[in-house]
């Protein structure tokens, strides 16, 4: 595969280059561009938390697909044997860099007015919670049903409570792939399992929505803190 930023050198990439990209605001940005803009705000991320961003053996595939996908570059479809209309799984090891990569797209989107990248970032965590002190339940469910989003960390989550023990992602996931199939909606997922695992948990069903809803990215490596 080709080997990520082997058009540009992020490292010697400055501030002024990066905002003549942030200054264009355009509806669509190239993987190129994206990546320019991916570099400048990453290093600052990792800074603010007293750590430096670096491009390795480990996530430079994973950061060029990314780019391409999100920039919609044709070759992700044609070289990668992606597809463009589906979202993205990524899995790998705890700090291997999966959040973080998502938000960092999330801040470029805020930052530089890219409304095509937003999409909310929920913990899956979080949603089994909200859903055992809810006493809608079903709203909670339909809420995340709909409309795009990343769940973070799919496969931590508890069980759910409700006159037993319940896994909701089940389905959220089982909805989520009929308004993929209807209208196109995309979901995005970082998670530590990988598809067999995914069947262990939510089953062979949802096994095979996946497949059909996902491009399956991994990040390598056994991991640095997020």
């Amino acid at each position: 595969m080709e080997s990520i930023f082997n058009i540009i050198n992020f490292s010697t990439m400055n501030f002024k280059e990066s905002k003549k990209v942030a200054i264009k605001k355009k509806t669509l940005i190239s993987t190129d561009e994206l990546k320019q803009l991916f570099n400048y705000e990453a290093k600052k991320h990792y800074a603010s938390k007293k750590r430096i961003f670096t491009v390795d053996k480990y996530n430079k595939n994973f950061l060029n697909l990314l780019c391409k996908y999100f920039a919609h570059d044709e070759s992700f479809e044609t070289i990668h044997k992606g597809e463009l209309n589906k979202g993205l799984y990524v899995m790998g090891s705890h700090g291997t860099g999966k959040t973080t990569s998502f938000q960092i797209i999330q801040s470029i989107s805020q930052k530089y007015h890219l409304k095509q990248l937003w999409f909310p970032i929920v913990s899956s965590s979080d949603i089994v919670q909200k859903y055992n002190l809810n006493n809608k339940k079903d709203y909670v469910v339909q809420n995340y049903s709909k409309g795009v989003f990343l769940f973070d960390d799919l496969g931590a989550e508890k069980e759910a409570s409700n006159y037993g023990k319940e896994d909701i992602f089940i389905r959220i996931m089982l909805n989520r792939y009929n308004e993929y199939l209807l209208k196109g909606v995309k979901t995005h997922v970082t998670s530590n399992l990988s598809l067999v695992d995914i069947k262990n948990r939510y089953g062979s069903r949802v096994e095979d929505r996946f497949v059909e809803m996902f491009n399956f990215l991994e990040i390598e490596g056994t991991g640095k803190r997020e």
